[in-house]
């Protein structure tokens, strides 16, 4: 009877755990693929796990999500990110062999648009605010960032809210952001 109660916890905890854990539910395998399609000498199957790939985050990044960030799960402005882009930090190594080659997990870049800085492709209400463009450019490099953000939808792409830029080993996630603060 107590093992049934215990296990039955440990299932209920188990969810929170992993999204506390995982603030960007992309899977290791998901960027295994895109890494993997870096380093193919064949450019159909390149195209192939990118798509595939791809297809997987869809599932679980999609326009109107939410995603928070916090002390656990954390941003970062760097020297590597252009305007506007904020990246995931990781702590796990970026280097993996696949296939007795050595290549790099791609980076994973949040990306928010103004009226100043936009593109083609993005509504105008999915904007971020001039006052948090204004946070944003008084942010300190390599330091942790707390922020919420929401997907936004991306008309130009084959996939909802993200592309994959192989000559950057990134992947955009485009998003507006409601909130941001440097974690001291």
């Amino acid at each position: 009877m107590i093992k049934r109660y215990v296990a039955l916890f440990v299932c209920l905890l188990f969810p929170l755990y992993s999204e506390a854990q995982d603030c960007v539910s992309i899977s290791f395998n998901t960027l295994r693929m895109l890494a993997e399609s870096r380093i193919d000498p064949c450019p159909i199957c390149q195209k192939k796990l990118q798509r595939q790939a791809l297809g997987q985050i869809t599932k679980d990044i999609f326009p109107g999500k939410k995603i928070m960030f916090n002390s656990s799960c954390s941003l970062i402005k760097t020297q590597q990110t252009k305007d506007n882009e904020l990246m995931l930090n990781t702590d796990y190594d970026s280097k993996i062999m696949i296939n007795g080659t050595e290549t790099n997990l791609p980076y994973i870049i949040l990306k928010f648009y103004t009226h100043e800085n936009h593109i083609v492709g993005i509504d105008e209400k999915d904007y971020t605010s001039r006052e948090i463009q204004n946070l944003y450019k008084n942010l300190m490099y390599n330091k942790p960032i707390a922020a919420e953000v929401i997907v936004i939808s991306y008309k130009y792409s084959d996939f909802a809210s993200s592309i994959y830029l192989p000559e950057r080993n990134t992947l955009i996630i485009h998003c507006k952001v409601i909130r941001l603060q440097q974690i001291q």
